[in-house]
């Protein structure tokens, strides 16, 4: 229900775009189409490594902000441009983020690893009385 939601608006100005024949346009809201569902899979994919990965500028509300805006003052062009733009710069910014946390989380696990806790140390024998 996820990435319907995200295909949602934009496939009113793709069948625009198809019905006056303006193939470079139904490209660029294909590569907006794109953008919008990995939006939400990187950050599923990254949360299922990560504890958070809530990172990027193009979340859904801005991207439906974005487009009813573009709608009421007749700019979807314009808009489409930013949306492609911005949500693949989101999507590339949640792929370093979860690059670098997965490292960092790694690092911390082999610390944790080589330096043993006073508790793992043998205790000293029992005093015999």
């Amino acid at each position: 229900m996820d990435r319907y939601s995200d295909l949602g608006p934009v496939h009113g100005p793709a069948v625009y775009y198809a019905s006056i024949n303006r193939f470079f346009y139904i490209v660029l809201t294909a590569i907006v189409m794109t953008g919008s569902v990995m939006v939400s899979y990187t950050r599923a994919r990254a949360e299922c490594t990560i504890p958070k990965c809530k990172v990027g500028f193009l979340e859904r509300p801005e991207r439906v902000v974005l487009i009813i805006i573009g709608a009421l003052f007749d700019r979807m062009a314009a808009t489409l441009w930013v949306i492609a733009v911005l949500s693949n710069l989101t999507v590339i910014h949640r792929m370093i983020y979860t690059f670098q946390e997965a490292k960092r989380l790694e690092d911390a696990q082999l610390r944790a690893v080589a330096t043993p806790p006073e508790s793992r140390a043998p205790s000293p024998a029992p005093p015999y009385a």
